[in-house]
């Protein structure tokens, strides 16, 4: 033992716990199994190299282990008895701030409204201001009357101000749909586990959540087996068509559903059926004339028992106000990363619900689940002539000139012929760039314009091995199910987008029936705005523990 800080300190121990709520576990300790499940139900995983996990406490994070009966006491006692140092007294000071506000409003049904109560005289003005009349005060308990309509958003308001609601109002049950998955599906153990996680927390607040698994872990096969457990109709949301038609294509092949039970709302197809897939572009189409929603009455139309969000971290901000109108029904999130680019992923968890389940990529690849990826970063010149003329424009200009670097076509063309005779998929972000490759190694090109019958040709036959390499814009990027891919090259991506980085290398991850490994290239301009910027790309794959190799090319 040694002194540090005026604190003792235990290096025998597996935690270290900091004063901006980091916890640092090493995974190497024999106590590692034993509080690794107590950290995940306090904190949520930021960084996974593989020898040091790091955690980090958020109010979000507490509230969700007050759901699940955690107390402060349990809480101080555990850094106690594992931490390395004694947890810092600031952040146990507010760490018993946070638990103490977690129960202090609790919203319940009464006949066709909903009372919102607080044990604390006083609480409910300061925080509506009198905006809202209190209807009771029995007991030191004050009590104010709100609307069905308003419970989504003050849920948000409230949660914005650092207050949790507890929700006892219960769901409305949605039309009955029997069915079950098909005999040959065995869901893996994490994903029944991620489906009990959502339908029995310990709170009222049952039915709904977030699920967090890396790409290729079977999120779609968890929310299908999520759907099965409550047999109800079911609304599906999601990014894209491609995505639409993988969900229908799931269940069609691991559920009892018949096609007449499975409907299809989009561009080319609109019929509502017990179990209705659609794009959240679907639902935001507005009426030029009176800017109202064109769509969305028709799904207000039936009486669904379950709400699924695929890639929940992209549900558009024009639809906050269609989540906050469905919190009688019960709701999931499925995604890879909480992350959103706009900073918005507390509304995320207002309005779907918390995070319920998280598994990272690590422990997946470790059990086989997932393939290991090999990163590599290639740095690449410009030719004088295009070095002269990059100097002279804005920023901006700057980024997409070097994405858009002529000589990473020199590159492709060496990496296809050192990973000849595998499944490969070119990604980019500039469709010009795209193009330019397809034609000059006769390549198949995929992009958002592509009708989705011609889309599903040309990735029915890359499964098949009819086609071996593909050219993918940004419809790479999510819900892509090419099981088969060794190869990734990435030419170009959105401006420093982290998601779009994992999402990306996620087209890899999902493991074939043959074990091999993949390998993805990352082509950046040497000395660049894009060099600059992928390093910021990187940085969600970096903290789950992985390295890009680097190298530099010459022709």
């Amino acid at each position: 033992m040694e002194i540090k800080g005026g604190r003792i300190m235990n290096g025998e121990r597996p935690l270290l716990v900091r004063e901006d709520g980091s916890i640092y576990l090493d995974t190497r300790h024999k106590a590692c199994k034993i509080v690794q499940p107590i950290i995940q139900d306090i904190a949520g995983l930021v960084q996974s190299p593989s020898d040091v996990h790091v955690y980090k406490i958020s109010p979000h994070s507490i509230w969700y282990a007050c759901e699940r009966g955690i107390s402060f006491e349990e809480i101080h006692a555990f850094f106690n008895e594992y931490g390395k140092l004694p947890p810092p007294q600031s952040l146990m000071n507010r760490l018993k701030e946070t638990f103490g506000k977690y129960g202090m409003l609790v919203l319940e049904k009464d006949q066709d409204k909903f009372v919102l109560s607080a044990d604390e005289p006083g609480h409910l003005d300061k925080l509506f201001k009198g905006t809202k009349k209190i209807v009771s005060r029995n007991g030191g308990k004050e009590q104010i009357v709100i609307e069905a309509e308003e419970r989504g958003e003050l849920k948000r308001r409230l949660m914005d101000l650092g207050y949790p609601v507890i929700d006892k109002g219960g769901y409305t049950e949605g039309t009955r749909i029997p069915f079950r998955l098909t005999d040959g599906l065995r869901l893996r153990g994490y994903q029944e586990e991620a489906v009990q996680a959502v339908l029995k927390p310990a709170s009222m607040d049952e039915g709904n959540g977030v699920i967090v698994m890396p790409c290729g872990s079977g999120k779609t096969m968890t929310g299908i087996a999520l759907m099965a457990a409550l047999q109800q109709e079911t609304l599906i949301l999601t990014p894209n068509e491609t995505s639409v038609r993988q969900w229908v294509r799931e269940m069609r092949r691991w559920t009892t559903l018949n096609d007449g039970q499975i409907g299809i709302y989009s561009g080319k197809e609109k019929r509502l059926a017990p179990v209705t897939v659609t794009t959240y572009q679907m639902l935001t189409r507005r009426n030029p004339s009176d800017k109202s929603f064109t769509h969305l009455p028709v799904f207000q139309t039936r009486k669904w028992g379950l709400i699924l969000y695929d890639e929940v971290h992209l549900l558009p901000a024009p639809l906050f106000r269609f989540a906050s109108d469905l919190q009688s029904t019960r709701r999931a999130g499925l995604t890879a990363t909480c992350v959103r680019e706009d900073g918005r992923e507390k509304d995320i968890f207002s309005l779907v619900g918390p995070k319920r389940y998280e598994l990272g990529i690590r422990s997946l690849e470790e059990n086989g689940w997932l393939s290991k990826p090999d990163c590599r970063e290639i740095k690449v010149a410009f030719k004088e002539v295009d070095k002269a003329r990059y100097w002279t424009l804005g920023k901006r200009e700057k980024y997409r000139f070097a994405s858009e670097n002529r000589m990473k076509l020199d590159v492709t063309a060496s990496l296809l012929n050192r990973h000849r005779g595998e499944k490969i998929i070119i990604i980019g972000h500039y469709l010009d760039q795209l193009k330019a490759v397809s034609m000059q190694f006769g390549l198949p090109l995929i992009t958002g314009e592509t009708p989705v019958d011609e889309r599903e040709k040309l990735f029915q036959a890359f499964r098949n091995s009819d086609i071996t390499c593909l050219v993918l814009s940004k419809v790479a990027n999510l819900a892509l199910d090419l099981p088969d891919a060794q190869t990734g090259i990435q030419l170009s991506g959105t401006y420093g987008s982290r998601q779009e980085e994992a999402q990306r290398i996620g087209r890899l991850l999902r493991p074939s029936a043959k074990s091999r490994s993949v390998t993805f290239y990352s082509i950046v301009t040497a000395g660049t705005q894009e060099e600059e910027r992928s390093g910021n790309r990187q940085l969600f794959m970096l903290d789950q523990g992985y390295t890009y190799s680097s190298e530099e090319w010459s022709s």
